[in-house]
């Protein structure tokens, strides 16, 4: 043989050897190997055959989305379960080409004209063709593509793939997270009293039917209990609205989201006979009617429940000036000012020429901190007969001052009331305060009405 013939048995050598490495046709899986090999993460539509239908499932957006019909946003959970089990899949046994025939042939297998499979998309397409079940429990065999060869399996995989549709759709009410809100409408009743709540950069606020500082924490675990509602069933398409009690809701929701998206409205309808925990649903942006359950609490808040019993925070390094009223006046000579070049405070003597009384930064700190940390145990509207009652005619005020401006000849000029408290009198173990000109009344123990004498008794 001449040294081209020789050349070109070697080249063709190498080729074949090739190919057996590279094609996936000719190559024969461990059961060591994954039986596709792909990265869950990357997979961008998945499609699922059973008998004549079928279901894709895309990614939008970094959302799972049911394209086909109903569409719908896909069960997240269910969605990773399944890529990852398609991409941990071990054969057990193999069946070579040669191997079927007779008992085990394709057709035996329900593998020549299978009925359901499995194909992934993302950076390359690979489809698993499913057959019957093994002799062991809990396996059957399978077939990557229309060739090659069978694969015998765990059935896990068909357990998540072949499940009703229903089960694909999101179990979750709403996908809206609670710390991206920046408006909540709650409409309640047959005459649809109104809760808005609203959130600018220090947080939430209500703004009706009252207006003041919301309970950042209170209106968190609200907003988490209803988006995070479940959806126990869906009804079925075309269910009338009215025979679910949604053409007369108990409940309407509208949620918008920081970024100027769309808001989502949860309309709550009638709870659903011989289940009290439960009430029919629609939400705006998705398809049916569904069920659900926990939102029982989310239908019972009251304003009350998510106002703030705290008062608002002043930080103690803004405050120049404290002045407390005396005889329904303030005056230079009960007002606490910061000493000029030191953390300690001195008792003003309106311009007397007297001794001055010095108070250090931690006594002052001390009383400033019990100041902050009030908290309400009621509301009263400000009414004058609740004034008079309360001993608000002529209260004990305290005033914390900011000093924008030292250096002006004109008297407080510059001067800011960062905040007002007004104390009235103790009865049954309570006294009254109230904020500024606020339209009501906190409720504190009696305990805080030692604070309005200041950080320690004037002289």
């Amino acid at each position: 043989m001449s040294w081209r013939g020789t050349l070109l048995l070697l080249i063709l050598a190498m080729l074949a050897a090739g190919i057996l490495l590279f094609s996936g046709k000719s190559h024969t899986l461990t059961t060591r190997e994954s039986l596709i090999d792909f990265d869950p993460a990357e997979a961008e539509q998945v499609t699922i055959r059973e008998g004549g239908g079928s279901m894709i499932l895309k990614k939008q957006n970094g959302i799972w989305m049911i394209a086909s019909t109903p569409p719908d946003r896909a069960n997240p959970d269910l969605i990773r379960a399944l890529l990852q089990s398609a991409s941990a899949i071990k054969p057990i046994d193999t069946l070579r080409p040669a191997e079927l025939k007779g008992s085990v042939s394709l057709e035996t297998l329900d593998l020549k004209n299978p009925r359901r499979s499995l194909t992934i998309e993302g950076n390359s397409t690979q489809t698993i063709n499913f057959g019957v079940e093994g002799a062991s429990p809990a396996r059957l065999y399978a077939r990557l593509g229309s060739s090659g060869p069978v694969y015998l399996i765990p059935s896990e995989i068909a357990g998540l793939a072949f499940r009703p549709a229903q089960d694909f759709r999101d179990q979750r009410l709403s996908m809206l997270s609670s710390s991206r809100l920046e408006e909540i409408t709650f409409l309640k009743g047959n005459n649809l009293q109104q809760l808005v709540l609203r959130k600018d950069r220090k947080g939430w606020n209500l703004v009706s039917p009252l207006t003041t500082r919301g309970d950042q924490q209170a209106i968190t675990t609200w907003a988490d209990a209803l988006l995070s509602a479940r959806i126990e069933r869906w009804m079925p398409a075309g269910t009338d609205p009215a025979s679910c009690g949604l053409d007369t809701p108990s409940g309407i929701f509208t949620i918008r989201e920081e970024g100027g998206s769309p808001p989502v409205t949860f309309t709550i309808g009638s709870e659903v006979p011989g289940a009290p925990l439960s009430r029919y649903a629609r939400c705006s942006d998705r398809s049916d009617i569904c069920v659900i359950t926990g939102i029982r609490s989310c239908l019972e808040i009251t304003p009350l429940a998510l106002r703030s019993k705290k008062l608002p925070r002043i930080e103690y390094d803004a405050v120049d000036k404290i002045e407390m009223q005396s005889d329904g006046c303030f005056s230079p000579s009960q007002a606490l000012v910061r000493k000029k070049g030191s953390e300690d405070w001195e008792l003003s003597d309106g311009g007397s020429g007297a001794d001055k009384t010095t108070l250090t930064a931690t006594q002052v700190k001390g009383w400033f901190e019990k100041i902050q940390e009030i908290t309400a145990q009621g509301f009263e509207p400000a009414t004058p007969d609740h004034l008079q009652a309360r001993g608000l005619a002529t209260p004990l005020v305290i005033r914390l001052i900011a000093q924008l401006s030292e250096n002006t000849a004109e008297e407080k000029a510059g001067d800011i009331v960062l905040g007002e408290y007004a104390f009235g009198n103790a009865k049954e173990g309570m006294v009254a305060l109230r904020l500024g000109n606020s339209p009501d009344l906190l409720l504190v123990p009696e305990s805080f009405l030692e604070l309005s004498k200041g950080p320690e008794p004037l002289p």
